[in-house]
Protein backbone atom coordinates (compact mmCIF):
# COMPACT_ATOMS: atom_id res chain seq x y z
CA UNK A 1 0.00 0.00 0.00
CA UNK A 2 1.05 3.43 -0.99
CA UNK A 3 -0.41 6.51 1.67
CA UNK A 4 -0.06 10.23 -0.35
CA UNK A 5 -0.29 12.60 2.26
CA UNK A 6 -1.42 16.26 0.97
CA UNK A 7 -0.93 19.14 3.29
CA UNK A 8 -3.12 22.62 2.78
CA UNK A 9 -1.14 23.75 0.01
CA UNK A 10 -0.31 20.88 -1.84
CA UNK A 11 3.18 19.71 -0.36
CA UNK A 12 2.72 15.70 -0.44
CA UNK A 13 4.55 13.30 1.64
CA UNK A 14 4.67 9.34 1.63
CA UNK A 15 5.43 7.87 4.77
CA UNK A 16 7.66 4.57 4.62
CA UNK A 17 7.49 2.92 8.10
CA UNK A 18 3.81 2.42 8.70
CA UNK A 19 3.08 0.70 11.94
CA UNK A 20 -0.89 0.09 10.96
CA UNK A 21 -3.47 0.44 8.78
CA UNK A 22 -7.32 -0.18 8.37
CA UNK A 23 -9.92 0.51 5.56
CA UNK A 24 -13.11 -0.09 6.05
CA UNK A 25 -15.68 -0.18 3.16
CA UNK A 26 -19.53 -1.29 4.16
CA UNK A 27 -22.64 -1.46 1.82
CA UNK A 28 -25.49 1.38 3.36
CA UNK A 29 -22.56 3.23 4.88
CA UNK A 30 -21.24 6.20 2.65
CA UNK A 31 -17.57 7.09 3.65
CA UNK A 32 -15.10 4.84 3.36
CA UNK A 33 -13.11 5.14 6.68
CA UNK A 34 -9.05 4.89 6.94
CA UNK A 35 -6.83 4.72 9.75
CA UNK A 36 -3.28 5.04 9.53
CA UNK A 37 -0.49 4.86 11.93
CA UNK A 38 3.10 5.77 11.22
CA UNK A 39 6.72 6.37 12.44
CA UNK A 40 8.18 9.24 10.89
CA UNK A 41 11.79 11.74 11.64
CA UNK A 42 9.92 15.19 11.25
CA UNK A 43 7.11 17.22 11.75
CA UNK A 44 4.22 17.41 8.93
CA UNK A 45 2.11 20.33 8.23
CA UNK A 46 -1.58 19.99 8.57
CA UNK A 47 -2.81 17.30 6.44
CA UNK A 48 -5.70 17.91 4.33
CA UNK A 49 -6.89 15.16 1.50
CA UNK A 50 -5.15 11.33 1.55
CA UNK A 51 -4.56 9.29 -1.32
CA UNK A 52 -3.96 5.56 -1.29
CA UNK A 53 -2.91 2.97 -3.42
CA UNK A 54 -2.48 -0.79 -3.85
CA UNK A 55 -0.12 -0.74 -6.63
CA UNK A 56 -0.94 1.62 -9.07
CA UNK A 57 -4.42 1.34 -8.29
CA UNK A 58 -6.50 4.20 -6.45
CA UNK A 59 -8.38 2.52 -3.72
CA UNK A 60 -9.25 5.17 -1.43
CA UNK A 61 -9.24 9.01 -2.04
CA UNK A 62 -10.65 11.28 1.32
CA UNK A 63 -10.37 13.94 4.01
CA UNK A 64 -8.11 13.85 6.94
CA UNK A 65 -10.65 14.68 10.03
CA UNK A 66 -8.13 13.59 12.67
CA UNK A 67 -3.88 14.31 12.72
CA UNK A 68 -2.38 13.28 16.10
CA UNK A 69 1.31 13.65 16.91
CA UNK A 70 3.50 12.02 19.52
CA UNK A 71 7.16 12.27 20.17
CA UNK A 72 9.17 9.16 21.66
CA UNK A 73 13.01 8.46 21.64
CA UNK A 74 13.82 11.18 18.54
CA UNK A 75 10.81 9.95 16.38
CA UNK A 76 7.37 11.04 15.90
CA UNK A 77 4.34 8.68 15.25
CA UNK A 78 1.56 9.88 13.42
CA UNK A 79 -1.77 8.48 13.79
CA UNK A 80 -4.47 9.83 10.79
CA UNK A 81 -7.89 9.11 10.62
CA UNK A 82 -10.19 10.09 7.31
CA UNK A 83 -12.72 9.47 5.18
CA UNK A 84 -13.67 8.90 1.47
CA UNK A 85 -14.74 11.38 -0.19
CA UNK A 86 -18.10 10.73 -0.02
CA UNK A 87 -17.99 12.57 3.46
CA UNK A 88 -18.72 16.04 1.44
CA UNK A 89 -22.36 14.74 0.84
CA UNK A 90 -22.65 13.48 4.54
CA UNK A 91 -21.42 16.89 5.71
CA UNK A 92 -23.61 19.27 3.50
CA UNK A 93 -27.30 19.67 3.94
CA UNK A 94 -29.39 19.22 1.10
CA UNK A 95 -32.31 22.20 0.66
CA UNK A 96 -35.39 21.05 1.64
CA UNK A 97 -37.80 21.14 -0.75
CA UNK A 98 -40.35 18.80 -2.70
CA UNK A 99 -39.23 17.78 -6.12
CA UNK A 100 -41.89 17.57 -9.03
CA UNK A 101 -41.41 14.64 -11.03
CA UNK A 102 -37.95 14.26 -10.24
CA UNK A 103 -34.84 12.27 -12.14
CA UNK A 104 -32.09 10.40 -10.62
CA UNK A 105 -30.15 13.01 -12.68
CA UNK A 106 -31.49 15.80 -11.22
CA UNK A 107 -30.71 14.62 -7.64
CA UNK A 108 -27.26 14.68 -8.61
CA UNK A 109 -27.26 18.00 -9.83
CA UNK A 110 -29.06 19.34 -7.03
CA UNK A 111 -26.81 17.73 -4.21
CA UNK A 112 -23.60 16.25 -5.56
CA UNK A 113 -22.51 18.18 -8.54
CA UNK A 114 -21.30 21.54 -7.18
CA UNK A 115 -18.92 19.19 -4.69
CA UNK A 116 -17.11 17.74 -8.37
CA UNK A 117 -18.93 14.00 -8.53
CA UNK A 118 -20.12 12.66 -11.69
CA UNK A 119 -22.99 11.13 -12.33
CA UNK A 120 -22.78 7.20 -12.94
CA UNK A 121 -26.03 6.54 -11.66
CA UNK A 122 -28.90 5.00 -14.18
CA UNK A 123 -31.00 7.32 -15.71
CA UNK A 124 -34.48 6.58 -13.87
CA UNK A 125 -37.80 9.61 -13.13
CA UNK A 126 -40.58 9.61 -11.38
CA UNK A 127 -44.08 10.88 -12.15
CA UNK A 128 -44.70 11.49 -8.06
CA UNK A 129 -43.44 14.76 -5.92
CA UNK A 130 -40.27 13.98 -3.81
CA UNK A 131 -40.25 15.45 -0.58
CA UNK A 132 -36.15 16.31 0.90
CA UNK A 133 -37.07 17.39 4.44
CA UNK A 134 -35.19 19.74 6.83
CA UNK A 135 -31.92 18.18 8.08
CA UNK A 136 -31.72 15.75 4.86
CA UNK A 137 -28.32 15.22 3.68
CA UNK A 138 -26.82 15.55 0.15
CA UNK A 139 -26.42 11.96 0.27
CA UNK A 140 -29.36 11.37 2.00
CA UNK A 141 -31.70 13.52 -0.48
CA UNK A 142 -29.99 11.44 -3.52
CA UNK A 143 -29.81 7.95 -1.72
CA UNK A 144 -33.37 7.88 -0.40
CA UNK A 145 -34.33 8.66 -4.04
CA UNK A 146 -32.64 6.12 -5.94
CA UNK A 147 -33.10 3.42 -3.15
CA UNK A 148 -36.94 4.20 -3.05
CA UNK A 149 -36.92 3.71 -7.08
CA UNK A 150 -33.86 1.37 -7.89
CA UNK A 151 -33.96 -0.79 -4.56
CA UNK A 152 -30.27 -0.18 -4.10
CA UNK A 153 -27.89 2.12 -2.11
CA UNK A 154 -25.95 4.58 -4.21
CA UNK A 155 -21.57 4.78 -3.42
CA UNK A 156 -18.76 7.02 -4.51
CA UNK A 157 -15.83 5.54 -6.09
CA UNK A 158 -12.64 6.87 -5.22
CA UNK A 159 -12.84 8.45 -8.93
CA UNK A 160 -15.46 10.50 -7.13
CA UNK A 161 -17.78 8.61 -9.63
CA UNK A 162 -21.22 8.24 -8.34
CA UNK A 163 -22.82 4.88 -8.38
CA UNK A 164 -25.59 2.51 -7.66
CA UNK A 165 -24.44 -1.22 -5.99
CA UNK A 166 -25.27 -3.74 -8.77
CA UNK A 167 -24.26 -7.69 -7.85
CA UNK A 168 -21.58 -8.85 -9.58
CA UNK A 169 -21.46 -10.83 -12.80
CA UNK A 170 -19.00 -13.44 -12.00
CA UNK A 171 -19.63 -16.12 -9.41
CA UNK A 172 -16.56 -16.50 -6.98
CA UNK A 173 -15.86 -19.22 -4.50
CA UNK A 174 -14.82 -18.85 -1.21
CA UNK A 175 -12.41 -21.99 -1.10
CA UNK A 176 -9.97 -19.89 -3.29
CA UNK A 177 -9.12 -17.67 -1.19
CA UNK A 178 -6.81 -18.28 1.89
CA UNK A 179 -9.30 -18.31 4.87
CA UNK A 180 -7.43 -18.58 8.39
CA UNK A 181 -11.00 -17.76 10.29
CA UNK A 182 -14.71 -17.97 9.69
CA UNK A 183 -17.97 -17.43 11.73
CA UNK A 184 -21.18 -18.50 10.36
CA UNK A 185 -24.41 -16.57 12.47
CA UNK A 186 -27.73 -16.97 12.53
CA UNK A 187 -29.33 -13.92 14.24
CA UNK A 188 -33.17 -14.74 14.92
CA UNK A 189 -33.31 -12.10 17.31
CA UNK A 190 -33.64 -8.81 14.55
CA UNK A 191 -36.36 -9.76 12.01
CA UNK A 192 -39.72 -7.95 12.01
CA UNK A 193 -42.95 -10.45 11.27
CA UNK A 194 -45.36 -7.57 10.78
CA UNK A 195 -46.11 -4.17 10.51
CA UNK A 196 -48.81 -2.02 10.79
CA UNK A 197 -49.39 1.52 10.01
CA UNK A 198 -51.58 4.58 9.63
CA UNK A 199 -51.81 7.14 6.33
CA UNK A 200 -53.33 9.59 8.15
CA UNK A 201 -52.48 10.96 12.33
CA UNK A 202 -56.35 10.08 12.99
CA UNK A 203 -56.86 6.83 11.62
CA UNK A 204 -56.28 3.54 13.39
CA UNK A 205 -53.76 0.80 12.46
CA UNK A 206 -55.56 -0.38 9.80
CA UNK A 207 -52.87 -1.28 6.82
CA UNK A 208 -50.35 -4.30 7.52
CA UNK A 209 -47.94 -5.54 6.11
CA UNK A 210 -46.69 -9.26 6.77
CA UNK A 211 -43.62 -11.20 5.99
CA UNK A 212 -43.78 -14.62 4.74
CA UNK A 213 -39.64 -15.55 5.45
CA UNK A 214 -40.36 -14.46 9.52
CA UNK A 215 -43.89 -16.73 9.35
CA UNK A 216 -41.87 -19.79 8.18
CA UNK A 217 -39.24 -19.39 10.99
CA UNK A 218 -41.65 -19.15 13.68
CA UNK A 219 -40.99 -15.38 14.24
CA UNK A 220 -43.65 -13.21 15.50
CA UNK A 221 -42.36 -9.28 15.97
CA UNK A 222 -44.50 -6.57 15.24
CA UNK A 223 -43.88 -2.67 14.40
CA UNK A 224 -46.18 0.01 14.64
CA UNK A 225 -45.18 3.07 12.05
CA UNK A 226 -47.18 6.94 11.73
CA UNK A 227 -46.67 6.99 8.16
CA UNK A 228 -48.99 10.13 7.60
CA UNK A 229 -46.00 12.73 7.23
CA UNK A 230 -44.40 10.21 3.97
CA UNK A 231 -45.84 10.65 0.51
CA UNK A 232 -48.00 7.88 -0.50
CA UNK A 233 -45.78 6.47 -3.37
CA UNK A 234 -43.18 5.95 -0.94
CA UNK A 235 -45.39 4.26 2.14
CA UNK A 236 -45.18 0.74 0.90
CA UNK A 237 -41.35 1.09 -0.12
CA UNK A 238 -40.92 2.66 3.93
CA UNK A 239 -42.68 -0.42 5.21
CA UNK A 240 -40.91 -3.04 2.76
CA UNK A 241 -37.44 -1.19 3.57
CA UNK A 242 -37.99 -1.90 7.08
CA UNK A 243 -38.83 -5.32 7.16
CA UNK A 244 -36.02 -6.36 4.47
CA UNK A 245 -33.47 -4.61 6.66
CA UNK A 246 -34.35 -6.47 9.79
CA UNK A 247 -34.02 -9.83 7.88
CA UNK A 248 -30.04 -8.54 6.53
CA UNK A 249 -28.45 -9.99 9.15
CA UNK A 250 -30.21 -13.44 9.10
CA UNK A 251 -27.85 -15.37 7.59
CA UNK A 252 -24.01 -13.81 7.48
CA UNK A 253 -20.28 -14.90 7.88
CA UNK A 254 -17.22 -13.16 9.07
CA UNK A 255 -14.28 -14.42 7.01
CA UNK A 256 -10.98 -13.38 7.48
CA UNK A 257 -8.56 -14.13 4.66
CA UNK A 258 -4.51 -13.67 4.55
CA UNK A 259 -3.40 -10.72 2.82
CA UNK A 260 -5.25 -8.25 0.68
CA UNK A 261 -7.89 -9.78 -2.05
CA UNK A 262 -9.99 -8.90 -5.04
CA UNK A 263 -13.40 -8.85 -3.09
CA UNK A 264 -15.53 -6.37 -3.86
CA UNK A 265 -18.48 -4.88 -2.19
CA UNK A 266 -21.48 -6.72 -3.61
CA UNK A 267 -19.37 -9.79 -5.24
CA UNK A 268 -21.25 -12.74 -5.36
CA UNK A 269 -19.60 -15.31 -3.23
CA UNK A 270 -20.40 -19.14 -2.89
CA UNK A 271 -19.74 -20.16 0.76
CA UNK A 272 -17.95 -23.74 -0.06
CA UNK A 273 -15.54 -24.65 2.60
CA UNK A 274 -15.34 -28.25 3.34
CA UNK A 275 -16.15 -27.87 7.02
CA UNK A 276 -19.33 -26.22 6.63
CA UNK A 277 -21.94 -27.85 4.96
CA UNK A 278 -23.73 -24.39 2.93
CA UNK A 279 -22.99 -24.28 -0.47
CA UNK A 280 -24.73 -21.38 -0.82
CA UNK A 281 -24.45 -18.05 -2.38
CA UNK A 282 -23.86 -14.70 -0.50
CA UNK A 283 -23.19 -11.14 -0.62
CA UNK A 284 -20.18 -9.11 -0.01
CA UNK A 285 -21.23 -6.73 2.73
CA UNK A 286 -18.37 -5.24 4.14
CA UNK A 287 -14.39 -5.46 3.70
CA UNK A 288 -12.05 -4.72 6.33
CA UNK A 289 -8.41 -4.35 4.75
CA UNK A 290 -5.68 -3.77 7.63
CA UNK A 291 -2.11 -4.32 8.92
CA UNK A 292 -0.36 -4.64 11.38
CA UNK A 293 3.28 -6.16 13.52
CA UNK A 294 1.48 -9.83 12.78
CA UNK A 295 0.96 -8.92 8.28
CA UNK A 296 -1.90 -7.60 6.12
CA UNK A 297 -5.29 -9.32 6.15
CA UNK A 298 -8.63 -8.95 4.70
CA UNK A 299 -11.73 -9.28 6.86
CA UNK A 300 -14.77 -9.88 5.16
CA UNK A 301 -18.70 -9.97 6.30
CA UNK A 302 -21.25 -11.97 3.65
CA UNK A 303 -24.77 -12.07 3.79
CA UNK A 304 -27.46 -14.21 2.42
CA UNK A 305 -29.51 -11.68 0.38
CA UNK A 306 -32.97 -12.40 1.57
CA UNK A 307 -37.01 -11.27 0.44
CA UNK A 308 -39.34 -10.62 2.96
CA UNK A 309 -41.92 -12.28 0.43
CA UNK A 310 -44.40 -9.47 2.01
CA UNK A 311 -47.91 -9.51 2.11
CA UNK A 312 -49.83 -6.30 2.29
CA UNK A 313 -53.69 -5.90 3.08
CA UNK A 314 -56.23 -3.98 4.95
CA UNK A 315 -58.07 -4.68 7.89
CA UNK A 316 -60.67 -2.14 9.45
Amino acid sequence: MKFCLFEIGGKMHVPKNIDYYEIVSEVGTACDGLRLSFFHNEIFGEIERIEVYDDDELIFNGFCDVQKISASSGKFKYFIYARSSASLLIDNEAHPCQYISPSSTSLWFKNAKEFGFSCKIPEFFSKNNYLVSKGTSCYGALNNFVFSIYGTNIYVTPQNEIKVFEESEELKYLSNYDVTSFLYTINRGEPISDVDYKINAYDNYVYHFKSKFAEQKGIKRRRLYNLSTIPAWQRENTVSKKINDSILDYYSAKVIILENCDLKLYDRIVIDLKDFNLNEEFLVYEIVKSKNKNGEKTTVVLKKKQKGDLINYVAK
